[in-house]
């Protein structure tokens, strides 16, 4: 099999393996990684006089090689060569690992958001609700998603109070103030911009 092998209807098949990719040994041997999505074992081939023959297999997780196993009469090759051919291996299955998983693009921030900051590391976002005098302090993820930290209360962008929200409530006095001051500086500027 290989990554060309596709269904009746188009699609490639769960089982079908994947080429990593091939390469020659010192000895003139052409060698193959194979491997299936979505699990954490890949499979080593020879070609022998144009035959695939399995002579190994791996076990990886997240892109780093786990464990490499020989089959009989390949496990009597020399250190140097399992440690050349463990270092080729490493690298298909680190690229291919790299190229699976790719962070999505992060959605843009929602449009109505009054402001952002950033703080100790993080993004934050002041954000309005259906209540005029209501706004939500928000940690931005990396995918730009909002989890709500702290209610603001304010008058015309004055803050009135800020609450934490469970899970929150221990955050330091310290940075409580800093979240206060950041958020009265977007509200009030978004009163005067007559976004309120």
């Amino acid at each position: 099999m290989n990554s060309g092998a596709l269904s009746a209807n188009g699609q490639n098949r769960k089982s079908d393996f994947e080429i990593l990719g091939e390469w020659q040994t010192t000895n003139g041997n052409r060698l193959m990684l194979k491997a299936r999505s979505k699990t954490g074992y890949a499979s080593i081939w020879l070609d022998h006089n144009g035959h695939p023959v399995k002579i190994g297999y791996t076990l990886h997780a997240g892109g780093v090689l786990r464990d490499l196993r020989w089959e009989a009469p390949w496990r009597e090759q020399t250190q140097a060569w399992k440690t050349q051919q463990r270092n080729h291996i490493a690298a298909l299955i680190a690229a291919w690992h790299a190229d699976n998983h790719r962070p999505p693009k992060p959605s843009p921030l929602p449009s109505n958001i009054f402001g952002v900051f950033d703080l100790d590391g993080f993004r934050f976002a002041v954000e309005p609700t259906a209540t005029r005098e209501h706004a939500v302090l928000s940690v931005i993820n990396n995918e730009n998603g909002l989890t709500p930290v702290a209610d603001l209360l304010h008058d015309d962008g004055r803050l009135c109070g800020l609450v934490t929200r469970p899970g929150w409530k221990g955050t330091p006095d310290d940075r409580k103030r800093r979240w206060r001051t950041e958020s009265q500086t977007i509200l009030t500027r978004a009163a005067t911009e007559n976004r309120l």
